[in-house]
């Protein structure tokens, strides 16, 4: 494969023109070069912004990543722990049948009756 001396002369967007449009028509006095440096200008300190724009977004997606790792890993712990607590109610259930169960049940029906009959009161 041959590369031609401007690789973009195909694309009229990207090829780079040897004398600028405004220029041909006349818009700039002298020699063309007047408003040059003001443009450059703008054109670094927008590039730098852009610059550090991206520099704090990457840095805020490495923070972001680092916190859902140990997000993850917390709820993975937090996921083995739920397992053995449930494991030790089930084992304690097969011990002692279903008595703990409906003292639990029936407390809840307790205390829901007693919040029914507050908020009814109010």
């Amino acid at each position: 494969m041959q590369l031609s001396q401007q690789p973009f002369e195909d694309i009229p967007y990207l090829s780079t023109p040897a004398v600028h449009t405004s220029q041909r028509n006349g818009l700039y006095s002298g020699n063309g070069h007047s408003g040059n440096a003001g443009q450059d200008h703008r054109l670094r300190s927008k590039i730098s912004m852009l610059k550090e724009v991206s520099i704090s977004i990457g840095d805020e997606i490495r923070d972001q990543n680092k916190f859902l790792e140990t997000m993850g890993q917390d709820m993975e712990g937090m996921g083995g722990r739920l397992q053995a607590t449930m494991k030790r109610f089930y084992e304690m259930w097969a011990r002692q049948g279903c008595g703990p169960f409906f003292y639990i049940t029936l407390f809840g029906l307790g205390v829901l009756t007693l919040l029914y009959f507050y908020l009814k009161m109010r």
